[in-house]
């Protein structure tokens, strides 16, 4: 018989031997076949002539949940055998086979049973064919996506809640894919890190397919969708260790390896991205992935993703000593403010969440450097400020409003005078909710106080953005303006209107000396803000008075457009109460009793911003009459 022949002959027999061993439920006897000292070595060689059908008709066959659930012992038997046969199988064909299985697993324990294989054959493919090792970890990200989660992790969640997320099924399920995926990247890594290493003398980093890039890409990914929902969790000086921060942390540093030791690195390709973003033309041939850069490919490394990146390394203070102190803060501000952006953006509370605390970070860190005005060329300031004032004045989530907030009086802060001048008078010129405008105009009071107090006790020259032309454009522009004139909607835009009078009074008490210009401008206030201010209040009162007259005798059926105003403003739930059915967007039929209680609340509203207008008036008059004595008792001559 020839060699081949004999050799496929015993590869048979050993075939039908695992058959039967397994059929007799003798696991341990199938074990011994390929770790007895004796029978390994001579099994061994002939595993290549027979995994495929192993593969098949024993590993596919058992690796299922209905086996692990009846006889775990077999399911074990035929996960050892998986692991053998990738040692020895034909590498392409287990490798797309595997990929396969991955994608569609359905529990933890099959999943990794195959991904267990899947390192055996990544470590066999060395150096050679990164794009295959990018496909298959392509893979286990599809099936991370794949997985269920509760929905309110989409919906957002406040810290109470974070505290007991670990604790759903679906989110053990999910955390014990993560921790399966870091040991089956660990030791790939340092088979990366040992073979693929850079040559000292090279100064600048390949960035085209390498296993290296790949695997970074991969760490990553990881760190974006699914795991970011769960980051709502974190509190930070927590004496506990979640599961979510273990995991974090262990993709995290291994990322950092994985790059080099700079973790800053990545950052310098950060407004590559999302600055210059590349002109794709299909007809020309140019799609993202014809990129000989990976990492600007955002199929490999989606931007959101690398902004969870960063936020692991700040936030939770995980940057590696290694980490250069070259980079210049403003440098890091301006490059995170691109992936901040970009996680407001996304529309899942949580992920807006973790935009917002990194920003917090790299503020209130950032060592007392100031940011020059010049910084605002940027486009991407722009950009932050249209997601961050939606979430601030629309966002359901009070936690997530507040702190943005909060983020947006640092990020102002932040800046020099004339930076903070610029971002408050744009925003104050392009916002369209009140109550956020009403807060940036208080803002700017404030900044105007401290220049003006500083001026006062310690002499020091009041900025240009505080006094004079700038300050005229900011009061008259942005602060002190009625929308519609005397037909603007008092109740509409209360506390804009409350803001710029309470702004008013103030100036006229402080700056009797005139040295911002305040009573230069005095004038036009009194005609474009004053006087119809205080004709808009006696037409309003009287008009909700005489409505409200109307429906006590019972003659204010013709007046339902004010009053479904009125319920809109009050944030009455119409539907909920029982007065309009679903999907109703016609006016309610409300009774006598509820039309006179929304009319008091607002003749109540009107005679609270009336009380405060006239007050303004008197304080205004009382100090103008003040200065006209002053002036002129310096004008009289002295006697001889």
């Amino acid at each position: 018989m020839e060699p081949a022949n004999e050799a496929s002959a015993a590869a048979a027999n050993l075939l039908r031997l695992i058959k039967q061993l397994l059929l007799e439920k003798a696991y341990e006897g199938v074990r011994m076949l390929f770790q007895s000292p004796n029978e390994a070595s001579r099994n061994r060689q002939h595993l290549p002539l027979i995994a495929m059908d192993i593969y098949n008709d024993i590993c596919v066959v058992n690796l299922v949940d209905e086996v692990n659930g009846r006889e775990p012992q077999l399911f074990d038997c035929a996960n050892e055998l998986l692991k053998l046969l990738a040692e020895h199988a034909p590498l392409q064909e287990m490798m797309m086979e595997l990929m396969e299985k991955i994608e569609e697993s359905r529990s933890h324990a099959v999943f990794a049973a195959y991904l267990r294989a899947m390192q055996v054959i990544l470590l066999r493919h060395g150096q050679d064919k990164p794009q295959a090792v990018m496909w298959c970890l392509q893979s286990v990200s599809t099936r991370l996506k794949d997985l269920p989660l509760p929905k309110y992790l989409s919906e957002g969640y406040d810290e109470a809640a974070g505290r007991l997320v670990e604790q759903e099924k679906q989110v053990e399920d999910l955390l014990a894919h993560y921790i399966t995926i870091g040991l089956f990247e660990a030791p790939l890594l340092v088979d990366i890190l040992q073979r693929d290493a850079r040559p000292d003398p090279q100064i600048f980093r390949h960035c085209g397919m390498l296993r290296r890039n790949v695997l970074t890409c991969f760490l990553v990914q990881l760190l974006g969708k699914p795991l970011a929902l769960l980051e709502m969790s974190y509190v930070k000086d927590d004496l506990t260790h979640t599961y979510v921060h273990q995991v974090v942390k262990n993709l995290t540093q291994e990322a950092t390896k994985s790059i080099g030791g700079d973790p800053f690195y990545l950052l310098a390709l950060v407004e590559q991205r999302a600055r210059w973003e590349r002109k794709l033309n299909a007809t020309k041939g140019v799609y993202e992935m014809t990129s000989q850069n990976v990492f600007l490919v955002e199929d490999t490394m989606p931007l959101h993703a690398l902004a969870m990146y960063y936020h692991a390394l700040f936030v939770r203070d995980l940057l590696p000593p290694t980490t250069p102190k070259i980079y210049s803060p403003v440098f890091l501000f301006e490059s995170v403010l691109y992936l901040v952006t970009e996680l407001l953006r996304q529309p899942e509370p949580p992920l807006q969440h973790c935009g917002l605390r990194l920003l917090e970070h790299m503020l209130i860190d950032r060592g007392g450097t100031t940011v020059a005005h010049s910084s605002l060329q940027l486009d991407v300031h722009k950009r932050f400020c249209d997601e961050l004032c939606k979430i601030v004045g629309y966002s359901p989530q009070v936690g997530l409003r507040q702190l943005g907030l909060h983020v947006l009086r640092h990020y102002i802060l932040a800046f020099d005078d004339q930076g903070k001048y610029l971002i408050l008078k744009n925003l104050l010129e392009t916002l369209q909710h009140d109550g956020l405008m009403g807060y940036l105009s208080a803002m700017y009071k404030d900044l105007v106080d401290k220049a003006l107090k500083a001026h006062i006790r310690c002499s020091v020259g009041m900025a240009p953005e505080f006094c004079g032309k700038h300050f005229r454009e900011m009061l008259m522009l942005c602060i002190c303006v009625l929308p519609n004139d005397v037909k603007s909607d008092l109740l509409l835009h209360a506390d804009r209107i409350c803001n710029a009078i309470n702004i008013l009074r103030y100036f006229a008490l402080s700056d009797k000396r005139n040295i911002t210009g305040f009573w230069d401008v005095m004038p036009e206030i009194e005609k474009r803000l004053l006087v119809p201010l205080g004709t808009a209040l006696d037409f309003s009162m009287a008009h909700y008075k005489a409505y409200k007259e109307r429906v006590e005798n019972g003659q204010s059926a013709s007046d339902d457009a004010l009053m479904k105003k009125q319920l809109q403003m009050l944030s009455m739930n119409i539907s909920n109460s029982g007065i309009a059915g679903d999907g109703d967007s016609s006016l309610p039929d409300i009774g006598r009793q509820e039309k006179l209680e929304v009319l008091a609340s607002s003749i109540t509203s009107l005679e609270w911003l009336l009380s405060i207008y006239v007050r303004a008036n008197e304080v205004i008059e009382q100090t103008a009459r003040q200065r006209k004595l002053l002036q002129d008792a310096a004008t009289v001559p002295a006697p001889v």
